[in-house]
């Protein structure tokens, strides 16, 4: 005759169940925080490693028309003092020496005064390059914190609810059986599955197979617990509605 004792034991371990499997969902949701938020910090770091480097170009670009600068001042310096040599001069000769390496100053200054041009019209573009840069890593930092505040809000609500979860779970501890709870914490800390299948449409709802008509008659009864013998999971009817039972009835007085 059925077993309402274990009846009520796999109704209870089955509500249990659930909890259970809404904690792991919550921790895993939680376990996916973290690395939300190192992706996070990636894209972030992407972006002030990309701005770090137009800064370090542009230093660069500036260092050298310092460099460039100097240089010609240096070689104008010294065409100034060839130049004041060229008026005291008294020979052709010293005069023809003279005025060779002036002429040669003069196209050194006038390459030097290009490669100064170029590199402010570089500077200029660089400038451009780093202003927008900036905006860029500004609003991903922006991004950034306001994600990352919503992140975090997300795990203080799922540590919220894994709180109220594991009170719930509470109240079924001592109503269960205590080898029947053993059982059951071994298989979900081995499988991180329920160790209660519900029969839905005569088969396990675990692994999908078919249940046989006597297995399922005997899962209904509650005399002794019965395992999927598929999965091994104990198999639970969930309690029939007023017409499930009118169908049961029926199928039982035709066999």
């Amino acid at each position: 005759m059925p077993n309402p004792d274990l009846k009520e034991q796999l109704a209870s371990l089955h509500q249990l169940q659930q909890v259970d499997l809404n904690i792991l969902g919550l921790h895993q949701k939680l376990q996916s925080v973290p690395i939300k938020l190192k992706e996070l910090d990636d894209r972030l770091q992407i972006h002030e490693q990309q701005l770090k480097a137009k800064e370090e170009a542009l230093a660069e670009a500036e260092k050298e028309q310092r460099s460039k600068s100097a240089q010609l001042q240096m070689e104008q310096e010294q065409r100034g003092k060839y130049e004041a040599q060229l008026r005291e001069v008294k020979t052709n000769r010293e005069y023809q020496a003279l005025d060779k390496e002036i002429n040669f100053l003069h196209q050194k200054e006038a390459e030097i005064e290009d490669v100064i041009l170029e590199v402010m019209l570089q500077i200029d573009q660089l400038n451009n390059a780093l202003r927008e840069q900036e905006a860029a890593f500004n609003a991903e930092q922006a991004k950034n914190k306001a994600q990352r505040d919503q992140y975090e809000k997300e795990a203080a609500d799922l540590k919220s609810q894994i709180l109220e979860q594991q009170e719930e779970r509470k109240r079924f501890l001592p109503t269960t059986d205590h080898d029947l709870m053993n059982r059951y914490r071994e298989w979900f800390k081995r499988n991180r599955t329920g160790l209660i299948s519900v029969v839905t449409d005569n088969a396990c709802s675990s692994c999908r197979m078919a249940i046989p008509p006597q297995m399922l008659k005997e899962a209904r009864k509650y005399e002794q617990i019965v395992l999927c013998a598929s999965c091994k999971r104990i198999l639970y009817v969930l309690p029939p509605t007023s017409s499930d039972e009118r169908s049961t009835d029926e199928e039982e007085d035709a066999s």
